[in-house]
């Protein structure tokens, strides 16, 4: 784990078990940090700022990862999902519109939707029975729809009438689509969520 990273285990329900078997997630080399964090990397106000990471899991996967950042005088702020295109580097780009002094972090977590997405391209390509899997899928809405407040139930009820409703193939289609893991992204349990330290920015006007 990188150093000053912050562990948190999250839920046993999920299948993770306590101990030396809870996967252990690696964030490291975070960019941009200047002279590790002692001095604010510089961004521009209303302008798109790059942020890179180097995010992986030892024992498990696939992960979900997201940058955070706020006015250092605020509580409150804003957050944005990484993408990656290997290597076990994510990245993305943030717009900030309040100049001065901010702080950015990266938290990632097990991405238990997205490895049941995995599951179900694998059944696809090997040609397994699919229906299992994709009453395994609409199970994981109605997990979701326990866990969100009122206003995020409503895209997720709308989701499991309209999955319940597809043939087989569309039913799989909609299940792997990009809208459809982005609300159950937001939705799952953070389990073994890990934090980096905040690192300062400032932005200048």
């Amino acid at each position: 784990m990188a150093a000053g990273a912050i562990f948190e285990p999250g839920s046993e329900s999920d299948g993770v078990r306590s101990g030396l078997e809870l996967p252990q997630i690696v964030i490291e080399n975070t960019m941009p940090v200047i002279n590790f964090g002692q001095k604010p990397a510089k961004a521009v106000a209303g302008q798109l700022f790059k942020v890179t990471s180097h995010v992986y899991c030892l024992t498990s996967g696939p992960l979900a990862v997201i940058v955070r950042w706020r006015q250092v005088d605020s509580s409150d702020g804003d957050s944005l999902h990484l993408h990656t295109l290997g290597d076990r580097v994510w990245n993305g780009q943030i717009l900030i519109d309040q100049p001065g002094p901010h702080v950015f972090c990266i938290d990632a977590w097990i991405d238990s939707y997205g490895g049941y997405c995995l599951a179900l391209e694998k059944a696809l390509q090997t040609g397994a029975p699919l229906q299992s899997l994709i009453d395994t899928g609409l199970a994981h809405i109605v997990q979701a729809l326990g866990r969100c407040d009122e206003e995020r139930q409503h895209p997720l009820k709308a989701l499991h009438y309209h999955v319940r409703r597809l043939s087989p193939p569309e039913q799989v289609a909609c299940l792997m689509n990009e809208r459809t893991k982005g609300l159950m992204r937001d939705a799952q349990p953070r389990t073994c969520l890990t934090l980096s330290p905040e690192y300062p920015l400032y932005v200048v006007r």
